[in-house]
């Protein structure tokens, strides 16, 4: 909600006070202006008719609201069907997998089998054609140091010449030390390939499965609230008032109401309108406006509908105008509809009164138009008539005339027919 409040006072008596304009000659003309003296802005000017007072003051208020609505509109969203995309794609690349993962376990230990085979077999051959070699390193002293190495020995294995088999280290001595270091034979084992297992649970892998949550299948959106909308204008000229509010209820309304009251009748009015939208059994839309005033006055409603079988529309339209020196009524009509066949119809009438005494002229006549059109697949129509009349009186000759025109055509897949007719008369005093 928002709300605006302002008001103040205006002091005019300065206007009252008279004006005395000296007589002045234009600069690079010859022409001179006349003396005004005591010159009074607020009485000469028409002011003082107009705001009464020279005490003036002003209060304008602006208000708008929204209130929520809590009713939702649901959109439906096709997700559950990309979800079921996702969901059976998955599934055929699990299907997959497994017959790619059985293959590369089947191929892997196959291969893995033969090499075992060949490097057993080679190892048998090799061992049966050598014998085991036996390389023995005599005994020797360190020089400086009088150290004793005993001899040693180191046993190759028949199957590879650079992986020892077996190898004894040498024992030493350190004279005056007394430190001792026995011999050692270290005995290394035969390089052999392990028989390969494959787990069975191994052939179990698979991918993980793709489970579709459960997701809302519509996007609720809130509807539209309601706004309302507050003008107010007050001065001791003249007060306005201005309503407007949109309604979102079982049916959507849009209302405004602007009126204002005034010491003079020419400002004072009301216009008000009202448009409704209904959605029961289809689309109607409805809208009503009148407006009121000392001079003019006018009315409007209108009406379409739109079912799954039918469409139909209507206008109406009334005017009145009253002045001093015309009165016009004015009336417009629009129909139609599709419910046996598209059909419009349209008509107008104008009536009109003018009289000025300055002009020493009147005319007073009418006007009247209809318009029908009918349309199938297998023909179409269109009628139009036309009347007119006028009567009055210009610089103190009376005059008078009157004029009628009819057409309409005809028009399906065998002929086609058109007739047109066109009347008219007229009449002036003394000149024909």
């Amino acid at each position: 909600e928002a709300h605006i409040g302002i008001n103040g006072e205006a002091n005019l008596d300065f206007l009252n006070s008279p004006l005395t304009i000296p007589e002045m000659t234009l600069p690079y003309t010859t022409l001179t202006t006349p003396q005004v003296k005591d010159f009074s802005l607020w009485e000469k000017t028409g002011l003082k008719k107009f705001l009464k007072t020279t005490k003036q003051s002003f209060d304008l208020s602006v208000k708008a609201q929204y209130k929520k609505n809590k009713d939702k509109y649901s959109i439906p969203h096709p997700l559950d069907v990309f979800c079921l995309f996702i969901n059976q794609n998955i599934n055929s690349f699990n299907r997959h997998f497994e017959k790619v993962r059985d293959k590369a376990l089947d191929v892997f230990t196959k291969s893995y089998d033969q090499a075992k085979i060949k490097f057993d077999k080679d190892k048998v051959e090799k061992s049966l054609n050598k014998q085991a070699r036996t390389f023995q390193i005599p005994g020797y002293t360190i020089p400086v140091v009088s150290i004793e190495v005993s001899p040693f020995t180191v046993e190759m294995s028949t199957f590879s010449y650079e992986i020892p088999q077996e190898i004894s280290t040498p024992n030493f001595t350190i004279p005056g030390s007394g430190f001792y270091v026995p011999s050692y034979k270290l005995v290394l084992p035969l390089l052999e390939l392990p028989g390969l297992h494959v787990p069975g649970n191994l052939l179990k892998l698979s991918l993980p499965d793709f489970k579709v949550l459960s997701t809302p299948n519509n996007i609720l959106i809130p509807a539209m609230g309601n706004i309302t909308y507050d003008f107010s204008f007050k001065s001791s000229v003249i007060t306005l008032n201005t309503n407007a509010g949109l309604y979102n209820q079982s049916d959507i309304v849009a209302h405004f109401l602007t009126s204002s009251s005034s010491v003079i009748d020419a400002l004072q009015y009301k216009f008000e309108g009202t448009s409704r939208l209904t959605r029961k059994r289809g689309l109607k839309l409805a809208t009503a406006l009148s407006l009121s005033n000392k001079f003019v006055e006018g009315n409007h409603d209108s009406t379409i509908s739109i079912t799954k079988k039918n469409m139909e529309a209507s206008v109406m339209t009334t005017a009145k105008v009253q002045i001093p020196i015309l009165r016009m009524n004015f009336k417009q009509e629009l129909n139609g509809n599709t419910k046996s066949k598209p059909t419009v119809s349209s008509s107008i009438e104008l009536q009109y009164d003018f009289n000025s005494s300055k002009l020493s002229s009147t005319a007073t006549g009418a006007v009247d138009h209809k318009f029908r059109l009918e349309s199938l697949t297998s023909y179409f129509s269109i009628e139009s008539s036309t009347k007119g009349d006028i009567k009055g009186l210009v610089l103190s000759r009376e005059y008078s005339g009157t004029i009628a025109s009819e057409a309409s055509t005809y028009l399906n897949s065998k002929s086609t027919r058109s007739s047109v007719k066109l009347q008219g008369a007229s009449k002036v005093d003394d000149i024909w």
